[in-house]
């Protein structure tokens, strides 16, 4: 039996919002491996920032069907782009799921998560959603925490969307930093 997992509430937004650029639309919408696509700008390095045991919190429990502070199973990457920082990424699926359906999650290292999502025809994704993440969201302070980059401003666009296996979920969330607008933007002003 497939059960449904919700993947907007607390704001997240089923569309980008008129205000943000095409660029930043069809990033925060943009299908596919995040990974893969960062390489078009050269070479994309993951690394592990965490690996560990948490308890879901209130923007992740909705997605997950599970209750507050129910144990889940984290992994938090930097995404860099030869040698910069350009995302920070947070997935977390139940613990019991991480032992079973998605136990090769814990064994990635430093491998991308898309060798596991991409691959596979059992697993599906639902609709990416986007919010802009103020300082007291966990991705924010991830990456501040990991020293992605100072001083960061004080919002951070973000997307998420539930990948499903067998009826088991694992929420992705990644947020874009500065640096990955700014090179964006002068590749866009370097093509006219």
């Amino acid at each position: 039996m497939s059960r449904r997992f919700h993947v907007a509430g607390n704001r997240w937004l089923d569309h980008p919002p008129p205000v943000l650029s095409p660029a930043q639309k069809d990033w925060l919408t943009r299908g596919g491996s995040l990974t893969r696509h960062l390489q078009a700008f050269g070479r994309v390095k993951v690394v592990v920032l965490n690996e560990s045991v948490v308890g879901a919190d209130g923007d992740e429990h909705g997605c997950l069907a599970v209750a507050p502070r129910h144990p889940l199973w984290s992994r938090d990457v930097m995404l860099t782009v030869d040698g910069s920082p350009m995302v920070v990424a947070h997935s977390v699926t139940r613990l019991a799921h991480s032992r079973s359906v998605w136990q090769a999650m814990r064994r990635l290292r430093t491998r991308p998560l898309a060798d596991l999502l991409y691959h596979d025809t059992t697993v599906t994704r639902s609709i990416l959603v986007c919010r802009a993440l103020g300082r007291r969201h966990m991705l924010h302070r991830l990456a501040w925490q990991s020293g992605a980059q100072a001083p960061l401003p004080p919002r951070l666009w973000a997307r998420r969307s539930v990948f499903q296996r067998h009826g088991a979920a694992l929420l992705v969330s990644e947020a874009f930093l500065p640096r990955f607008w700014d090179m964006l933007n002068s590749q866009s002003l370097a093509a006219r």
